[in-house]
């Protein structure tokens, strides 16, 4: 699929999608120093960047992160990598790791990350469900992601060149749908996963009913917008254009303001294990 410049949302939706994602994200340059990360990457990583001296630790040590950008040179792109992200005092936070090189005129590398945490459970749940969703790992997620204070190297209007590009690059599927339900942007991976690379207009401005297999989930989702409840760790099937299903995991939000939202941010990602019975959800299971 060619770049898209009309497919690109603005800088100020890309500050709010980057920044305020449920999945880590960080851009860092070949040696994995970050230039820009989230709320997200900075409770996987148990504060700032810059606690770190600046670069991402993996794995207890920098060999953990040396081991993966030598990968990454060898192989431009991992989806799925298991790593554990560790703070300064030490601690440790798992996680999946998708990642791809991006290179750019005069020698300059850029490397995006998107993290996605290891978690037991998942919102929505069914009213069916067993357990205490206020204390499950899904919840206590979000809600950690929700009170982290604003990073300093966050997405930024001074940034809207990494920004753009990680919109464009991003090694996981980016769609915003609107009030309405319709797509109103979706990034190169995300139009791929459902594989409307040839005709992209028929995908992105239509209603998101289109690509999802399971209509009485999606109604669910659509009848709680106002709640603005989030879907984290969501195990569902897309439908392709050809019809054929495709297992993801989604993880997504809504901005809102003043009580009233205005788009989801959406991260989908290909299903590890694609073979898992799909989720579903009767009734948000979201503590007030």
């Amino acid at each position: 699929m060619t770049a898209d410049n009309s497919n690109i949302p603005s800088t100020d939706q890309l500050i709010d999608v980057i920044g305020n994602s449920s999945v880590g994200i960080a851009v860092t340059d070949g040696t994995g120093a970050v230039v820009l990360h989230n709320k997200a990457q900075s409770v996987l990583m148990g504060g700032e960047a810059a606690h770190l001296g600046g670069r991402i630790l993996l794995d207890g040590a920098d060999d953990g992160l040396a081991r993966l950008l030598q990968r990454l040179e060898q192989e431009q792109r991992v989806e799925n990598v298991q790593v554990a992200y560790c703070s300064a005092e030490g601690r440790e936070h798992t996680a999946r790791v998708n990642a791809v090189v991006a290179g750019k005129s005069g020698g300059t590398t850029r490397i995006h990350w998107v993290s996605r945490p290891e978690l037991g459970e998942r919102l929505p749940v069914p009213n069916t469900a067993a357990g205490d969703t206020a204390t499950s790992d899904a919840t206590a997620w979000i809600r950690a992601v929700g009170a982290c204070a604003r990073p300093s190297l966050a997405p930024s209007a001074d940034k809207e060149e990494v920004m753009r590009e990680f919109y464009q690059v991003a090694p996981v599927a980016i769609h915003l749908i609107g009030v309405n339900g319709n797509v109103m942007y979706a990034n190169p991976a995300d139009v791929a996963l459902v594989e409307y690379d040839s005709s992209p207009s028929e995908y992105v401005g239509g209603h998101i009913r289109k690509i999802y297999e399971d209509q009485g989930l999606l109604d669910d989702f659509l009848s709680r917008w106002e709640e603005d409840s989030p879907i984290i760790n969501f195990r569902a099937n897309f439908v392709t254009k050809e019809g054929a299903p495709k297992p993801v995991l989604i993880f997504s939000t809504a901005q809102a303001q003043g009580g009233t939202v205005s788009n989801t941010r959406c991260f989908v990602f290909n299903d590890p294990e694609p073979e898992r019975t799909r989720d579903t959800a009767s009734a948000f299971g979201w503590p007030a």
